[in-house]
């Protein structure tokens, strides 16, 4: 993995400063998939599509904020930057709470956003008992859970396979292993390994978001 350098954009709205990282090249090595689709890798990191400001507190998407300039991470450290460039707080990816309060706040004006942060905030829930077996998501997150599963679910094509997986996997996740099965039964034989894990899972009537590895 090879770091870019850091960005410096302003918020549209404030022009409050923000640091967005940047990634010149990764990899997949060491990277584990779960059946929600969240990848985790090391050497790839995602870094966030959506911002909360820090000045004003409103959303923005990263993409469509004015850089105002590049904070290099190695090599010439004579370049002068600017100290508010320095001071800038980098771009993290939003909580649960902040999830919800940007899909309320209509940032997602279209399905391609929409779906981002509905899978997002799928995958923070499903952070809380990510590979422990014994930990529960919060009794106050489960409705929201339920609602936001059924818009994502409504947004996905089950014409294209990877939707088609997703949708199946949602279906699991909240109990209804008989239409995960169904959605299963015909998938393309380059998805075919993560579909029969998923369709194990459900014959097992198993709701749990669990790590996927190929035979």
């Amino acid at each position: 993995m090879i770091l870019g350098p850091d960005r410096v954009i302003a918020c549209p709205h404030c022009g409050f400063l923000a640091r967005q990282h940047t990634l010149i090249s990764g990899n997949t090595f060491g990277a584990i998939l779960w059946s929600d689709g969240k990848r985790e890798a090391p050497m790839l990191p995602e870094f966030p599509a959506v911002a909360k400001c820090h000045g004003c507190k409103r959303f923005y998407w990263v993409n469509g904020a004015e850089v105002k300039g590049e904070i290099e991470l190695f090599g010439d450290k004579s370049k002068h930057v600017p100290k508010e460039w320095e001071c800038a707080e980098p771009i993290e990816h939003l909580t649960i709470d902040e999830y919800i309060e940007a899909l309320d706040s209509g940032v997602g004006t279209d399905v391609e956003k929409q779906r981002y942060l509905r899978v997002h905030f799928w995958w923070a829930v499903n952070d809380i008992v990510r590979g422990d077996s014994n930990a529960q998501i919060p009794t106050r997150y489960l409705q929201e859970l339920k609602e936001n599963l059924g818009r994502l679910s409504a947004l996905l094509d089950e014409r294209d396979p990877k939707d088609k997986i997703m949708k199946a996997e949602i279906a699991r996740e909240t109990g209804d292993f008989a239409q995960a099965v169904h959605l299963l039964g015909d998938v393309p034989a380059n998805f075919r390994w993560v579909a029969d894990k998923i369709m194990e899972l459900s014959k097992k009537k198993n709701s749990s978001v669990t790590q996927l590895r190929p035979d």
